[in-house]
């Protein structure tokens, strides 16, 4: 299977790549809030009305309509509980689950996106889509760790409410938040190497959600 993509080519100059800029030393003069600390370095920022109700439910139904969604293989050949694609700046690869899926270019909607994160003071070249179509879609304890993976990670919420959850590896403390439309959750620090994450699974009936991880990839050296 081929990986995923986006329908539309690229309508506007790509910039990149970008270097990795840390949210800490720009919190301040970007007005961001201050950030949760949590153990061995890790931050976290939680802006939950970063795209207004609006905006974020039409930004909702055009991705839905113009992603090319797929499903992938995941582990031991069983498909991902999810749909997913991605985008970025041309040839950027991102290695995942024993499989790497490359960049085309950026689908100008996400691009737009990118650019009011990165207004925050951060840098990316990469986005992952997913697209969970019921509570019965997510994933798994997982961290982001992967080499060349950037700490800075900013995931943007579209749709139906869902629960994210944090878990230290050693005292295996919890956190948790209820991710609505157009909220935006910014990891960073030391937070991939010491914290696992997940999108919490529910029979209780929700909507479709949209989730875009926003992240900088180094190329392979």
């Amino acid at each position: 299977m081929n990986p995923p993509h986006s329908r539309q080519p690229p309508r506007r100059a790509l910039r990149g790549p970008w270097p990795a800029v840390s949210l800490a030393a720009s919190a301040e003069s970007c007005h961001l809030p201050a950030p949760l600390r949590l153990e061995e370095g890790g931050l976290v920022w939680f802006l939950p009305n970063f795209l207004p109700p609006a905006e974020a439910e039409a930004g909702f139904e055009h991705l839905l309509r113009e992603v090319d969604w797929r499903q992938q293989p995941g582990l031991f050949g069983r498909p991902q509980p999810r749909l997913s694609a991605v985008c970025g700046d041309p040839g950027v690869t991102y290695t995942y689950s024993r499989r790497s899926y490359v960049a085309a270019g950026w689908l100008p909607q996400v691009a737009e996106l990118k650019d009011r994160i990165e207004a925050l003071g951060v840098r990316f070249n990469y986005c992952l889509l997913n697209r969970y179509r019921s509570g019965r879609d997510g994933v798994g304890w997982h961290a982001d760790d992967e080499p060349g993976l950037a700490p800075e990670i900013g995931s943007l919420s579209l749709g139906a409410t869902r629960t994210f959850r944090l878990r230290h590896h050693r005292s295996r403390r919890v956190l948790s938040w209820e991710l609505e439309r157009g909220s935006l959750l910014l990891m960073g620090g030391t937070l991939q190497h010491h914290w696992e994450h997940t999108l919490v699974r529910t029979d209780r009936p929700v909507g479709e959600r949209i989730n875009l991880t926003f992240r900088h990839v180094e190329p392979p050296r």
